[in-house]
């Protein structure tokens, strides 16, 4: 009989993986058993739980037993029916295995809230121990989360009587002593009402809590037990008395309702610190440079925490803004207080919109008269030479500014500089040829060598004395700067240039005002880029023009400036209303001004008109009020020359023109007719064609280049020697500014004009050969350099006599010849050595 083979332990080992064949032991992973959190048997809170959970059985026990008198009271007077008796028994049986079941599902839920309130056992005396679980936890409660536990109806109710008992308990600080003390008989069970998540910075006040939390009404023997926040607790209590805390809310919230209603205008807002206010890196924008609005915020400081405080009272009356009223006469009452401090009440301006009605028709206007005298035409009957007219600009008194305050700077650094009127005078005319001769280094102007030397700047000025005058050039008193006006070192130039820009400003009715850029590429504050544009990087000026050109008025763009007037229109039509108001201070008349979508807006229009102007300009979208016109998408659609139009009550007129590109214009001073043709190029054709115009359209053509027109001269000859102060830039742009209005005066009254560029040549020639102090006699330069390529090219060297005798450039002795072609004294002797390399 075959018997079975018994298994090894060898074999064993290798069949269950233990073991590899060749004898090698695998290492077993060990098991993870789970993890059971068990509290200490021995642990007071531990025994606290039992105890509870005996004292809940014997409760409902007691509760049993005290209800069936008073259902077999009935009984004694009716007898039961059989069917009942014979159920008795059964039911009561029931009964007592589902307390059964109950009693050990309420102490798994107690072991489970164990973790919860383990770390909440040790509380003050002063806060009791149920506040802990009528207080909702916080979102980032970890412990919490973690042990949620979501009881059945029959246990929330255990929970709840489990809850009022624990108000009754007395418990000690360390949570060990403890007392149990049974339930009043007669005690009604409360109605459940879901709980309400509230703020943690939100505490109500005891009436508040008890209308949140209701408790049922009993008959006699009943009990209520009301949970306050400040009960046994002093400061609680000392709270609910003082006036209410603030509302917790964000800052874009008060905005908001600030926006929506009038009716607390003049609350104080307390802004909190935002999370990343202590951090290296804000989120803020950078944005315009005229910021300061709401819209300008970073988003940390918009969703941080404020309090919007609401005293009652009207806002204090600002005495310095005529247009602001106040409600009543009634004195100003005292704000509330409260625990945050509150910041004076705000001085909110309420600005009315005013809702305009379009229709469509066309605007009927007599255009401006302009200016109300003719300027005097007496100072040009005489004045025939551009320098004299040139000097209408820089006169004496703009002379000996920039001569006094040149002087000071040098003193004050140590150097004696001794400058003149007239040596100012051909130092400018030095910086006026830089414009059309123009090289690579300015100091190539002094050289000896024929490619570059000068001959009318070598003898008009010394290299060193220019680079000299160049370097201390200033216009203003460092001493006496304005810390808020970023220009300080140039204001005094450009106000006196200003006063005579507007003094000989020509009869015109049609100003132009636009931006202009002078080249920078240093670093400055004031350094602006804008793509684009022929000179993207420098600075920004604002220049009010003529239609030729002729810049009467101009200011340099510093950013916010809080000498700003005009400010609540805006950066752009604050500007407007300046040259407005300079023009007609210097020559009072009614103007028309034309300006880009940069400046236009409804209000600008009005309040020019209130002037007594008119204006024309491109407007964007967002400026013009949602004036009932047709779309871009649809006016394209349509053939080129379509336009709409719309005019309100003020006398404004808004109209959009279907062209290369839909362009919408607004005016106040004219209207659509009469329609113009003009000619344009059609792709689909292959010819030009004629396409109607508007006649507001052929208004800003007309008389919107001004500006332009200027930079462009300007640029053409713009001087090419350039200093590296940050105000070297914007100084020789003014100088440069005076010479081309200076040229637009001579093209406007002399008979036979010339081009800017003999304009320019004749004021250079006429200051360096009058003005110029050629060098003494006996001075002398450097030697002068030869060219080392035609010294050894062996051609038509000729050696000649000379008159005197000079050293010869090979041995250095006295000789009487010298090279033709080289210009160098030689012997003849020496010529073969001199010439071969």
């Amino acid at each position: 009989m075959l018997m079975p083979v018994q298994e090894t332990a060898w074999e064993e080992l290798i069949r269950t993986g233990q073991m590899t064949p060749f004898g090698t032991q695998i290492p077993q992973k060990q098991e993870k058993k789970p993890r059971k959190i068990m509290l200490n048997e021995a642990s007071g809170f531990e025994k606290y739980l039992a105890d509870q959970a005996k004292l809940s059985f014997e409760r409902k026990k007691q509760a049993t037993c005290n209800k069936r008198p008073a259902r077999k009271a009935p009984a004694s007077v009716t007898p039961p029916a059989p069917t009942q008796s014979k159920n008795k028994p059964n039911k009561k049986a029931k009964v007592l295995s589902k307390k059964e079941e109950r009693l050990k599902k309420h102490i798994k839920k107690l072991q489970k809230r164990a973790l919860q309130f383990q770390g909440k056992v040790g509380l003050p005396k002063a806060r009791r121990p149920w506040e802990s679980d009528m207080r909702p936890e916080a979102e980032g409660d970890s412990e919490g989360e973690e042990s949620e536990y979501f009881p059945t109806e029959e246990e929330e109710e255990e929970e709840e009587d489990d809850e009022v008992e624990g108000v009754e308990a007395d418990l000690s600080g360390d949570g060990t002593d403890y007392e149990l003390k049974p339930l009043p008989k007669g005690r009604k069970r409360q109605k459940k009402v879901p709980v309400q998540e509230i703020d943690d910075d939100f505490f109500p006040s005891s009436g508040e809590e008890a209308e949140a939390s209701p408790i049922g009404e009993g008959g006699g023997g009943g009990r209520k037990v009301g949970r306050y926040r400040d009960d046994g607790d002093e400061d609680y209590y000392k709270q609910r008395l003082s006036p209410k805390m603030p509302r917790t809310l964000s800052l874009h919230e008060i905005t908001d309702l600030l926006e929506t209603d009038d009716s607390i205008e003049a609350s104080a807002i307390v802004i909190q610190p935002p999370e990343n206010a202590t951090a290296p890196v804000s989120d803020e924008e950078s944005g315009d440079e005229e910021g300061g609005t709401i819209n300008n915020l970073p988003g940390s400081l918009l969703h941080t925490a404020a309090y919007l405080i609401q005293d009652g009272s009207d806002a204090e009356s600002d005495s310095d803004d005529p247009s602001y009223a106040p409600k009543d006469d009634s004195p100003d009452e005292v704000p509330s207080t409260s625990s945050v401090q509150q910041p004076p009440p705000s001085r909110r301006r309420k600005m009315t919109k005013i809702v305009c009605k379009w229709k469509k028709a066309d605007l009927t206007v007599q255009p401006v008269a302009g200016r109300v005298t003719a300027p005097p035409n007496d100072f040009f009957t005489e004045m025939r030479t551009p320098t004299e007219i040139l000097e209408l600009f820089l006169d004496d008194e703009v002379i000996e500014l920039i001569v006094k305050y040149s002087n000071l700077y040098a003193d004050s650094k140590g150097v004696h500089l001794g400058l003149t009127s007239s040596e100012f005078k051909c130092f400018l005319g030095i910086i006026f040829l830089s414009g059309y001769v123009s090289v690579p280094r300015r100091r190539m102007f002094w050289e000896q060598r024929t490619d570059v030397h000068n001959v009318l700047v070598s003898a008009a000025m010394r290299r060193d004395r220019f680079e000299t005058i160049f370097s201390n050039l200033h216009v203003a008193d460092n001493a006496d700067l304005d810390p808020v006006d970023k220009f300080s070192k140039l204001r005094p130039l450009i106000s006196k240039l200003n006063e005579r820009c507007m003094k000989f400003v020509p009869n015109e009715t049609y100003f132009s005002f636009d931006e202009f850029m002078v080249p920078y590429f240093g670093r400055h504050g004031c350094k602006q880029f804008i793509r684009g544009k022929p000179i993207r990087f420098g600075y920004k000026f604002w220049c009010g023009a003529t239609c030729l050109g002729y810049i009467c008025w101009f200011q340099p763009y510093q950013g916010k400036n809080p000498n700003t007037k005009h400010e609540e229109y805006g950066v752009g039509a604050s500007l407007v209303l300046q040259f407005s108001e300079a023009l007609t201070e210097a020559h009072p008349g009614r103007y028309h001004f034309v300006f880009n979508n940069f400046f236009t807006s409804i209000a600008l229009l009005d309040k020019l008109s209130s002037m007594g102007h008119q204006a024309t300009g491109t407007v964007r979208k967002d400026h013009i009020d949602k004036v009932p016109l047709e779309s871009d998408v649809a006016l394209k659609k349509k053939e080129r020359g379509t336009f709409d139009y719309r005019i309100d009550g003020k006398g404004n007129i808004v109209c959009r023109w279907n062209d290369n590109s839909v362009v919408t214009v607004a005016s106040s001073g004219a209207g659509i007719h009469p329609l113009c043709l003009v000619s344009r190029y059609s792709q689909k054709l292959k010819k030009k064609i004629q396409v109607q115009q508007p006649n507001m359209i052929k208004v800003y053509n007309q008389f919107m280049g001004g500006v332009d027109r200027a930079d462009e001269n300007i640029d053409k000859y713009r001087a090419s020697i350039r200093g590296k102060k940050w105000y070297s830039s914007p100084l020789l742009f003014c100088f440069e500014l005076v010479l081309q209005n200076a040229w637009q005066l001579h093209k406007t009254y002399d008979e036979k004009p010339v081009d800017f560029l003999e304009f320019r040549r004749r004021v250079v020639c006429h200051y360096l050969e009058t003005h110029g102090h050629p060098p003494e006699p006996g001075q002398k330069g450097r030697p002068q350099k030869r060219n080392i390529d035609s010294r050894y090219d062996g051609i038509n060297h000729v050696i000649v006599k000379q008159g005197k005798q000079t050293r010869c450039a090979e041995c250095h002795k006295n000789t009487t010849f010298r090279c033709e072609k080289c210009d160098v004294a030689l012997h003849v002797k020496c010529s073969v050595e001199y010439h071969t390399e």
